[in-house]
């Protein structure tokens, strides 16, 4: 019941935004003292953009007679890697790691709350995650340091006191008026004075009402009018603590390294840039000069060997003729490569035509199968880098590397027919045409009159369409739990971080799933915590889930299975693991 209050009120991801995101959370250790330091972390998985991310405190969303957290400790860290594969590859960020210190408060085994983050989708609108719970295990430790750590040291930057002396002469009305804003303050009591006293409550008033927008502002206004002051910065500081709700929020670096200039109001700014642009421009212009000074005495220095008879400027004229007539060759090289017309001949594109076919010919969701794409090219020529893209993308997999196959033969005696096979699996059911484009590579050489220049060009053919039908799995014998795993055969298996423990201690469980096939995005066993990793080699999928269990008693440890479809024998069936053997220390 706890753990569904504190879900209720959601830690804010200022600045992050993206898609589809999910997260983990886990301790370095899961079995520890009151008061022992633990190291929390939580990675936020996904295509998002984290560069704006400041770890936003947690302490106020957890028990706090159940955990202290360090929100000044917060250190974050981003990883990135690339993703796809034959269609399409890019570098995505992947994770970000945040993590804290966290000391247990009292004894038993604790709950680290399922704590819900709220971020910006890519239109706008707000999405949630919520991480999982953690189990610890909190032993007795010593009373005095338990004490202490009770003492909650965290506070948040303060604005700068409520001005009374407004600073200014005001009428009897607008004196009347300040001192009544000055006994009941609030943002809007303080609006319409427009002097700095004025605005300054106002930005006081407003960060005390949660307004940090409403305060940064003010501040930027007044920093432009009157230049920044201690009492500013230490709004902006106030105020940007409120915003990534983190004592430890600092300023920005260019506001630190700024101050020289920011001291300034906006006259003085505009006079120091303007006398910075030119000095800049004096620099240049005796650069100038002393450029044309040199240029003089390089001259004067080659007259000296061109009046000897040496004839330099005969030599330099032969050189820079030389180079004209190269450059004209290659010119034309590359004229003749791109088809243009050389000495009265139009230079024709190689001809190439695409076929594909599918291998074998009767296909079923989750089975390995192959196109087999047939160019037909002149024997002359070589092709490479040859991609295809099917007009229908959604659920193809590629499942193995592209293999050469023999060459076919031509009706025409002077072409050759090359063979790919580029084995894939579909994993949703498909019926209907599929068409196909075909790109790659082709060099070679060709002859213009009585010249014969090489080539290399990209070319792009399309392939007739052909029919597909990628029958659905059979329905009959397809048990309640089936989890939608298709593969050849599944290795599952389980290990414990420990075997030997005392009543409570939390065992961890790493689950390890080895499937040569399709495995549902996003699956996970029940009762697992989180997804650890996966990855792929030799076309089979690893993937390993974290499992918290608190030995309560408990023999053995939880049974996990897996229901799958097996494509080889065309049949369901179930892998299982666990029952692992608990000791109990005496």
């Amino acid at each position: 019941m706890t753990c569904a209050v504190f879900l209720l009120a959601a830690v804010k991801l200022v600045g992050v935004t993206g898609g589809e995101l999910t997260t983990r959370a886990y301790f370095d250790v899961n079995n520890a003292k009151v008061g022992d330091p633990l190291v929390l972390t939580i990675d936020f998985v996904g295509d998002a953009d984290f560069t704006a991310l400041h770890p936003p405190a947690l302490s106020r969303h957890v028990p706090k007679e159940d955990w202290k957290v360090d929100d000044l400790s917060a250190k974050t860290e981003t990883d990135t890697k690339r993703v796809g594969g034959f269609f399409s590859s890019r570098e995505v960020a992947v994770a970000r790691s945040l993590t804290y210190r966290v000391r247990p408060m009292r004894e038993g085994v604790l709950w680290f709350p399922a704590l819900e983050f709220e971020y910006e989708g890519p239109d706008g609108e707000v999405r949630t995650v919520a991480a999982n719970e953690i189990p610890v295990h909190a032993k007795p430790g010593e009373q005095v340091v338990v004490k202490e750590l009770a003492v909650d040291v965290e506070k948040m930057p303060e604005p700068p006191e409520l001005a009374e002396d407004p600073g200014v002469a005001l009428g009897d009305d607008e004196l009347f008026a300040w001192r009544k804003a000055c006994a009941e303050p609030t943002a809007d009591a303080f609006r319409d004075f427009r002097f700095a006293a004025g605005r300054m409550n106002e930005a006081t008033c407003a960060i005390r009402e949660g307004q940090w927008r409403r305060a940064l502002g003010i501040y930027s206004r007044l920093e432009w009018s009157v230049g920044q002051t201690p009492e500013i910065e230490r709004g902006i500081l106030a105020a940007r603590a409120l915003k990534f709700d983190n004592a430890a929020a600092e300023l920005p670096v260019w506001r630190v390294v700024g101050r020289p200039l920011l001291r300034y109001a906006w006259k003085g700014r505009v006079g120091i840039l303007l006398g910075l642009a030119l000095g800049v421009a004096l620099l240049f212009w005796l650069l100038g000069r002393a450029i044309r000074a040199l240029a003089c005495v390089a001259f004067a220095l080659l007259l000296v060997p061109a009046a000897s008879g040496q004839g330099i400027f005969e030599e330099m004229e032969r050189m820079m003729e030389q180079s004209r007539r190269e450059m004209q060759q290659h010119m034309q090289q590359m004229h003749s490569s791109m088809g243009m017309t050389i000495n009265g001949e139009r230079q024709k594109p190689v001809e190439i035509k695409a076929s594909v076919r599918t291998e074998p010919a009767e296909l079923q969701v989750g089975e390995p199968f192959s196109f087999v794409l047939a160019l037909e090219t002149p024997r002359s020529v070589s092709i490479g880098q040859v991609q295809i893209t099917p007009s229908e993308m959604f659920g193809l997999t590629v499942v193995g590397r592209v293999e050469n196959l023999t060459d076919g033969v031509s009706k025409n005696s002077s072409n050759v027919v090359k063979r790919l096979s580029i084995p894939v699996r579909y994993d949703v059911p498909f019926k209907g045409k599929l068409s196909f484009a075909v790109t790659g590579m082709v060099s070679g050489r060709q002859r213009a009159g009585n010249m014969s220049f090489s080539f290399s060009n990209s070319f792009s053919v399309d392939a007739a369409p052909i029919d597909v039908d990628i029958k659905p799995l059979p329905s009959a014998g397809q048990p309640d739990d089936f989890s939608g795993i298709i593969s050849e055969g599944l290795g599952l298996s389980e290990r414990l971080d420990m075997k030997k423990v005392g009543t409570n201690d939390v065992i961890r469980i790493t689950y390890r799933l080895e499937c040569r096939g399709y495995l549902p995005k996003g699956w996970r066993p029940e009762g697992v915590a989180f997804e650890i990793g996966r990855g792929s080699r030799s076309g089979v999928t690893a993937v390993e889930w974290m499992r918290y269990f608190v030995a309560d008693g408990a023999a053995e440890t939880p049974r996990l299975k897996v229901v799958y479809y097996d494509v080889k024998s065309k049949e369901y069936r179930k892998a299982e693991t666990g029952g692992a053997h608990v000791e109990y220390e005496k």
